[in-house]
């Protein structure tokens, strides 16, 4: 093989995986995906601890049991698809966030007002309705629950 052909196949290559990366970080994906990605298709409770406000966090310690409540609150992450996010993205200390655990294996979910969703170790973007989605599991998690802490 040439030196020329050489060239152009690995081009060809190079073209191949930079088109490859790109659509798994920028097109969408369902929450079915998302949630399957992390082997969270059977969730028996979600516990609720932490919401963080612009001044405070609040600490809390509510249960969801029920499948009425637990299907309301995956109703709520179901109504935006997600992208993909490169990299470790620390979203707790980017304004205000709620944070819970998802049982049978207490995977932590984290979700910021600004749209992103973090399982465990992986980021996501919401890609619509990111405030009403953060104010709608604001009124089913916290609205209705006292704080057993508050800090800094």
């Amino acid at each position: 093989m040439s030196k020329r052909k050489k060239y152009l196949l690995f081009g060809i290559i190079g073209v191949v995986l930079i088109a490859i990366t790109f659509s798994y970080y920028m097109i969408p994906i369902n929450a079915d995906t998302v949630f399957s990605e992390r082997n969270l298709n059977k969730i028996d409770n979600i516990h609720f601890s932490t919401y963080k406000d612009d001044a405070y966090a609040h600490s809390f310690e509510v249960d969801f049991k029920k499948p009425s409540e637990i299907n309301r609150i995956l109703e709520t992450l179901h109504q935006s698809k997600y992208t993909r996010v490169l990299g470790y993205n620390n979203i707790r200390n980017d304004g205000k966030f709620l944070s819970m655990f998802l049982g049978p294996k207490n995977v932590i979910l984290d979700i910021n007002e600004h749209g992103y969703l973090r399982i465990d170790e992986h980021t996501y973007k919401l890609t619509d309705n990111q405030s009403k989605i953060f104010n709608e599991l604001y009124k089913i998690l916290v609205a209705d629950h006292k704080p057993v802490n508050e800090w800094y």
